[in-house]
């Protein structure tokens, strides 16, 4: 019989899993031999008896309920008594198998390396993870750097070609990506204020250039002025050829035709020539008048190698004298021109040479001392060994530099060795004179060779006959600036800062009185109808180009909108402007009216400034960095025609604040 062998329950020959009594799980034993199957009794299930389904009654028949079926109850088994637990047998338990592990010291360094290892994964795969992060961030912070610069540079480009719509919204998209930006965001003020100023007059009526032009020469040429009607004939004719081609051609011709020959009358007789070859262009002269301008030509080209190369001088002189003994001071020249000569050989010991030369001179004119000269070096030369000189006077010719065939240009050149300017001057016939060191802002003086301009080295203004090289003191030492004289040159304006304020002032050039303040302002200049032409602020702090007549006392008139419109200068008559600004996207040239017509000259994607008129007022000068370095350029005012004259070098600091000057 078997037990349970937890209880000690004896056990049915069929039992199920369980024990009946304390429900253990039970384990059959194994025997040895075959192997006998386990029978499984499952617990008696209640039976259930089948009735017979009766039929359903008819609703009005009455069935009588049907009696309580009485059952036999049936005998209940009654279980053996169970022993306590203290009665109950314990089986014997079964004691669960140990892990003995002993550490042993290998075994610790065998865990030691396994952790090692595991940390060092762990670190390795920590590592990729946070380089991956770091290099992926990178990456993209150079890409979103990338887009920004790109971006950038296109806003600078736009900026500086004038697409100033188009600045702005590179501007904005760079500032989205980094609003940290300071340059985008000092790129998008500048072209929303670019977009707000444009180069025309404040004036309301604003009238065609062409027709004020038209206007002016009409008025000066009914009054018989022919210099101004030429003038402003010219600058019509540059600004639009087409304009009223016949009227204009016919007023110009008899402009030209009279000024020259008054010019040449009064002795003026480069700018009597100047004259006559503009009518020329137009139509034939007369004989006369041609031959009288073939003789001025004549006789100024002997005069440019006056002082210079004597004996050709004398052979241009001579030639002259020739075919009119009578003109002007031909045989003075000649006579001068010998004893000049003579004395250049006597002073070298040449008494041979020299007492030919005498000799010429006594030809022309019988002169005691002269005559004693002639004597003087025959005798020495009877007694003397002639030697034989190693060159005569240096024959200098100069070339005419193309583009440039009319007047007088003052200019300044940066010096890289005393990090200054020094001034120079070009002349028609080629020569080029240095006229001052340490100086700039040049302006001419009408009708007498002398420029004023600013000393940096000493202070003050001076003034210089570039021939001469010796300066004079004109105002002394108070931080003045942009000389200009008076169209009388009795006066002189120029600008000085007080406290980081630029004002206008006026002084007396021979130092007698006070300079008088005009105004706020910088970069003043004189034009020849007595107004003074600045940049400056009116009342309403609006700054821009500003007309005063020094002589009242009303305030001027704004003519512009920028406070970058400067560097002005006048036409020769008056009656136009021309300045620089940066409001179009780098600098640019613009042509300005008194009366309110406005006109851009220049569009290239350089600097073009300092503008200055020419003499006839039909060209204009400018300095450019147009082809890499900066260079002096002349073109018409239609902005066409563009020449290259004189290379100024690669560097020109602080250009915007310096000047040129150009008279006949």
């Amino acid at each position: 019989m078997a037990h349970c062998k937890n209880c000690g329950y004896e056990l049915p020959e069929t039992v199920g899993l369980l024990c009946p009594n304390c429900g253990y799980t039970l384990i059959p034993e194994k025997k040895p031999g075959r192997r006998k199957p386990l029978r499984f009794t499952l617990p008696a299930l209640p039976r259930f008896e089948k009735r017979e389904r009766q039929p359903s009654p008819h609703p009005a028949q009455q069935v009588p309920a049907p009696r309580a079926k009485q059952e036999t109850p049936r005998p209940i088994k009654q279980k053996p008594p169970q022993p306590t637990a203290q009665e109950r047998p314990r089986p014997p338990q079964q004691e669960k198998p140990r892990l003995n592990l002993r550490f042993t010291p290998d075994l610790w360094k065998r865990l030691l390396v396994i952790l090692l290892a595991l940390v060092f994964f762990i670190g390795v795969i920590a590592a990729a993870a946070y380089a991956g992060v770091y290099y992926g961030e990178r990456d993209r912070q150079t890409a979103r750097l990338h887009v920004v610069q790109e971006h950038y540079t296109a806003g600078l480009e736009a900026l500086n070609e004038g697409r100033f719509e188009r600045a702005v919204a590179e501007f904005q998209y760079v500032l989205q990506l980094d609003p940290q930006h300071t340059l985008a965001q000092q790129g998008l003020t500048e072209a929303r204020a670019r977009l707000a100023f444009k180069p025309t007059p404040t004036l309301e009526v604003i009238i065609s250039l062409a027709e004020q032009l038209l206007e002016q020469a009409h008025a000066t040429f009914k009054a018989s002025d022919w210099v101004a009607t030429a003038r402003t004939l010219t600058q019509l004719r540059a600004l639009d050829p087409d304009y009223e081609r016949d009227a204009v051609e016919e007023m110009l011709f008899t402009s030209l035709y009279n000024a020259g020959n008054a010019f040449l009358e009064e002795a003026a007789l480069e700018v009597g020539i100047s004259y006559l070859d503009q009518a020329i262009a137009l139509r034939p002269l007369d004989a006369n008048v041609v031959n009288q301008r073939n003789l001025a030509a004549r006789y100024l080209d002997a005069l440019n190698y006056w002082g210079v190369d004597w004996e050709l001088a004398i052979e241009r002189f001579e030639a002259l004298y020739a075919a009119n003994p009578g003109y002007r001071d031909v045989a003075q020249r000649v006579y001068r021109a010998y004893l000049a000569y003579a004395d250049y050989f006597a002073a070298q010991g040449e008494m041979c040479p020299a007492e030919l030369q005498y000799a010429q001179a006594q030809r022309l004119y019988a002169d005691p001392l002269i005559d004693q000269k002639r004597a003087d070096a025959a005798q020495v030369c009877l007694i003397a060994t002639p030697v034989p000189l190693d060159g005569m006077m240096p024959h200098l010719t100069p070339q005419p530099i193309p583009g440039f065939t009319f007047g007088r240009l003052a200019y300044p050149v940066y010096n890289s060795t005393s990090g200054g300017y020094d001034l120079y001057a070009l002349y028609a016939d080629g020569r080029i004179l240095r006229a001052a060191i340490g100086a700039d802002q040049p302006w001419w003086e009408l009708g007498t060779g002398r420029m004023a301009y600013r000393d940096r080295a000493a202070g003050g203004v001076k003034m210089v006959l570039p021939e001469e090289g010796i300066p004079l003191q004109l105002l002394p030492a108070a931080g003045q600036a942009w000389p200009t004289l008076s169209p009388d040159s009795r006066r002189v304006a120029y600008a000085t800062s007080t406290g980081g304020v630029w004002s206008i002032y006026i002084a007396n050039t021979d130092g007698t009185g006070e300079p008088r303040r005009i105004a706020n302002g910088w970069a003043p200049a004189w034009g020849a109808s007595g107004l003074l032409a600045y940049t400056g602020c009116d009342a309403s702090g609006l700054c821009g180009i500003i007309l005063d007549n020094p002589d009242d006392d009303q305030p001027g008139t704004r003519l512009t909108g920028s406070q970058n419109d400067s560097a002005v200068s006048w036409a020769p008559g008056g009656n136009m402007l021309a300045y620089m600004t940066n409001v179009t996207g780098n600098w640019d040239i613009i042509l300005l009216s008194p009366d309110g017509g406005v006109e851009q000259l220049t569009f290239d994607p350089s600097d073009e400034g300092l503008p200055v008129w020419s003499p006839d007022g039909g060209w204009l000068g400018f300095v450019s960095n147009r082809g890499g370095n900066w260079a002096i350029y002349v073109m018409q005012l239609n902005g066409q025609n563009v020449q290259r004259i004189l290379d100024l070098g690669p560097s020109l600091p602080g250009w915007e604040n310096q000047r040129l000057s150009w008279v006949p």
